[in-house]
């Protein structure tokens, strides 16, 4: 009978220690942090942000790459503001980034695309800013781009996205 209340205790220790055991994980689990949004990871790799009375549009990469960006555009009183930030990593020597602003669809009676600029490095990322007294609202799609040609002819595509 000893042997018997001798295992029968130890099962009953061993099901207390399980269940503690059970019980603190399940309660320290940590919920997995939420995910920034690309305006929120923009913000703090320029230290900066964005005004609210603009339109963004959030660039995402499609070279399968790690980069990410936003872009602003506003037009008022016969000035165009576009501005894009980007996450990007250092381009290869004699290569640098480009913006576009794009209009309709490849293939569509109405596409058109405008370079916006060289980007520069700026806190940290790469800035472009463009100023006109033509109105390009009907450009919704940003393209940036790699180049190594400056020839106003768009190369590889790294960040994509559009304001609607």
């Amino acid at each position: 009978m000893r042997t018997r209340d001798i295992v029968i205790g130890l099962i009953i220790l061993a099901v207390i220690a399980g269940a503690i055991v059970w019980i603190r994980r399940t309660r320290t689990q940590e919920e997995p942090l939420p995910t920034p949004s690309i305006e929120e990871k923009i913000e703090k790799t320029f230290n900066l942000e964005i005004p609210d009375d603009v339109e963004r549009a959030d660039l995402r990469d499609v070279s399968g790459g790690t980069g990410s960006g936003i872009a602003t555009r506003k037009y008022q009183g016969g000035t165009f503001t576009h501005a894009v930030l980007a996450d990007l990593p250092d381009p290869a020597a004699g290569y640098f980034y480009e913006g576009w602003l794009v209009r309709g669809k490849e293939g569509e009676a109405n596409f058109a695309f405008i370079s916006t600029g060289r980007m520069r490095v700026a806190k940290g990322g790469y800035l472009l800013e463009f100023n006109s007294s033509t109105d390009y609202s009907p450009y919704s799609g940003v393209v940036v781009t790699l180049e190594r040609v400056d020839d106003r002819k768009p190369e590889t595509h790294i960040l994509e996205g559009s304001f609607q």
